[in-house]
């Protein structure tokens, strides 16, 4: 009478094969996490400088979005900015959106700290600006966050080199 079955051979094999396709799936595995999480942060980070905006238009005043601990990656804060002057410990906080850091969110001179919607909807200072998503460990940005004079946002998805990413 035959049984039917895998003999240890052919189970080892299996075994060694499966080890051998993970270690080469692995890493490709990790940066399309890292990627979708680039992507993540560059929608929410414009999602959050629309519902700035939003609020200025509605509440008729100053609203600020400001990075936490002056660090774009750590997350942001949108607050009703009571004096115009940017964020100070008296301005009430409207939304505030904690971020992982595993992300590197970078601005230029322009929007290195906060960004300040007037009660129309434009960017105060008149200064438009871009916020840069970085890829891990390279002076490369991926998407970048574009801030028009009139207040409008938009994501751009270019792969280019960035200084400010490095």
């Amino acid at each position: 009478m035959k049984q039917a079955g895998f003999t240890l051979v052919e189970l080892m094999v299996t075994l060694v094969l499966l080890a051998v396709i993970s270690l080469v799936a692995l890493p490709a595995l990790g940066e399309m996490v890292d990627a979708q999480r680039r992507q993540d942060v560059a929608q929410q980070l414009a999602s959050g400088i629309r519902s700035a905006r939003t609020e200025a238009i509605l509440r008729n005043q100053v609203v600020t979005l400001h990075s936490i601990d002056a660090d774009w990656s750590n997350g942001w804060r949108i607050i009703a900015d009571k004096d115009g002057k940017g964020p100070d410990e008296y301005d009430p906080v409207l939304v505030e959106r904690a971020a992982s850091g595993k992300a590197k969110v970078v601005g230029n001179q322009k929007v290195e700290s906060h960004i300040s919607f007037n009660e129309l909807g434009g960017l105060m200072g008149s200064a438009n600006g871009t916020l840069f998503v970085c890829l891990k460990d390279q002076p490369v940005s991926r998407y970048q966050v574009v801030l028009a004079l009139t207040g409008r946002v938009t994501i751009r998805n270019e792969e280019k080199p960035e200084a400010l990413c490095g």
